[in-house]
């Protein structure tokens, strides 16, 4: 969980090995593409310029790829709300709209009312590439800490470990 500047909001980012590698491989891949500028500079030529200008695509491929999906991915517990950010979009849930919360496969479940719910990517054992009981349990202390939330106590919110 990281605080970020001014008021405490708690933050949850994609943990693990997963954060470095999201840094780690497009930069591999982008060196990779200026070292093909580099032969082209030293030597121009349609035959040094294509691989500099394929690895060049890959780079940004990859860098949008981890961008997107690991990289941006965080779930954000204020006062005005919930906001989890997944890789297809952000979600922004009042917390009068959440009946209860999960431990899904698949990351933190907020289920609302009307039955939908709302999944955080950032908490899925994907995400960190271990059990997220600890970082879930950290979620739920934030939530029963909101003096504002719709639930009086721990024993007001409702949640539980889908295994």
């Amino acid at each position: 969980m990281d605080d970020q500047g001014g008021d405490s909001v708690p933050v949850w980012r994609v943990g693990g090995v997963a954060r470095p590698a999201g840094y780690a491989i497009p930069a591999v891949v982008g060196v990779k593409a200026l070292n093909g500028w580099v032969a082209w500079a030293s030597s121009p030529g349609a035959d040094t310029a294509r691989p500099a200008g394929l690895w060049s695509g890959l780079a940004v491929g990859v860098a949008l790829f981890f961008w997107c999906a690991i990289l941006r991915v965080r779930l954000e517990v204020g006062p005005e709300g919930i906001v989890a950010v997944n890789p297809w979009g952000t979600h922004r849930l009042g917390l009068d709209e959440v009946a209860s919360v999960s431990l899904g496969a698949w990351g933190a479940e907020f289920h609302h009312g009307d039955g939908f719910k709302t999944t955080a990517y950032a908490l899925s054992e994907l995400a960190a590439g271990t059990s997220q009981d600890r970082r879930f349990a950290e979620l739920l202390a934030a939530l029963e800490a909101d003096p504002t939330a719709p639930w009086p106590t721990a024993e007001g919110l409702r949640w539980s470990e889908e295994q």
